[in-house]
């Protein structure tokens, strides 16, 4: 594996087109008929977007794409696949497409997920879905949220999922707390890929790195709350595998906003040897940041427009066509 002091310097600036590739940025992969969350992907399409890139692409490993970087000999249709959280789809339908097409994937893990099977928002959802059909509406910070059908259901769950993120997590935890009150729905199923599972992603050949332990922004926790969440996150998966974990990815991941200079510190500090935002654009390892590598999330469902976006965003990003780089960034769905 790539090790954090044989890395070129996170910012280092020898320019060249063949330094950079795209880094796909994958939430939950899951049947339909399951989920409401826009950021989820039907297995189907999945499954259609890795047969293009099968196809149309070069997908690299984490490791691989970082060495060929530091080289300059990065190819033009490089693409890295990554999956944030850690949910049990990771294992059930990501993990098993993947070696059908033996293409790699980085996976970061939140790992207050392995040990207790469940992240908070996943606690959201229990809480409402689960919720006696009686209850019609629930109350959280003065606003209401209507829990009277499945679709206004559905809706709640993103729009008190997002109230509920912005907040450190000693009052998210207190918000979630109200509304299980609220529903009488407090026990979980688990939701989260095991530490079992885990391991034989990586024994397969997967790359696994950290997402802190709890997902929270760092920006709204103190300086040492968030060196812990980065650190710890790294020693617990560490643990867990018996190996280095080298990259990291911010948990919602914007910069400025989720995070700021003092957490790429931190991350660097605590000897990762990359680290990755969700701010769109190429991953420039030897030209930006190196811990503040920038992803590409192309939504479309339909197969053929993802390889079109993906190939137009590769080709933006690396000539600079400014115009281009909007219409990749407008267009989708």
């Amino acid at each position: 594996m790539l090790k954090p002091n044989k890395v070129q310097h996170e910012c280092s600036n020898p320019a060249g087109s063949n330094c950079s590739f795209a880094v796909l940025n994958y939430h939950r992969v899951m049947p339909i008929h399951t989920f409401w969350n826009e950021q989820v992907l039907d297995v189907g399409v999945f499954e259609q977007q890795l047969q293009q890139l099968k196809r149309f692409f070069r997908v690299l490993s984490m490791e691989q794409a970082l060495q060929l970087a530091a080289a300059g000999k990065v190819p033009t249709n490089a693409v890295v696949i990554t999956i944030d959280d850690g949910f049990a789809d990771c294992y059930d339908h990501i993990f098993p497409l993947l070696q059908r097409y033996q293409l790699p994937a980085t996976f970061f893990i939140s790992t207050q997920g392995l040990q207790q099977g469940y992240l908070w928002e996943n606690q959201i959802a229990n809480a409402i879905l689960q919720a006696p059909v009686e209850i019609t509406m629930l109350k959280l910070q003065d606003r209401n949220f209507a829990s009277n059908g499945k679709t206004e259901r559905h809706q709640s769950i993103v729009a008190i999922t997002d109230l509920i993120k912005y907040h450190p997590m000693a009052q998210r935890n207190q918000l979630i707390a109200d509304l299980i009150a609220q529903t009488g729905v407090p026990q979980m199923h688990h939701e989260f890929v095991t530490a079992e599972q885990l391991k034989q992603m990586a024994a397969a050949g997967m790359t696994i790195g950290a997402h802190t332990v709890h997902h929270p922004i760092l920006a709204l926790e103190s300086a040492e709350t968030a060196r812990q969440e980065i650190a710890q996150s790294k020693a617990i998966l560490e643990q867990i595998l018996e190996q280095p974990v080298h990259y990291f990815a911010y948990p919602n991941g914007k910069f400025a906003i989720d995070f700021s200079d003092e957490h790429v510190a931190q991350v660097r500090d605590s000897g990762f040897a990359a680290a990755f935002c969700t701010d769109w654009g190429q991953a420039r390892p030897t030209q930006d940041c190196r811990f503040r590598l920038r992803r590409f999330t192309p939504w479309d469902r339909n197969p053929w427009f993802f390889s079109l976006r993906l190939a137009l965003h590769i080709v933006a990003e690396r000539y600079s066509i400014r115009f281009l780089k909007e219409w990749v960034g407008t267009h989708g769905n």
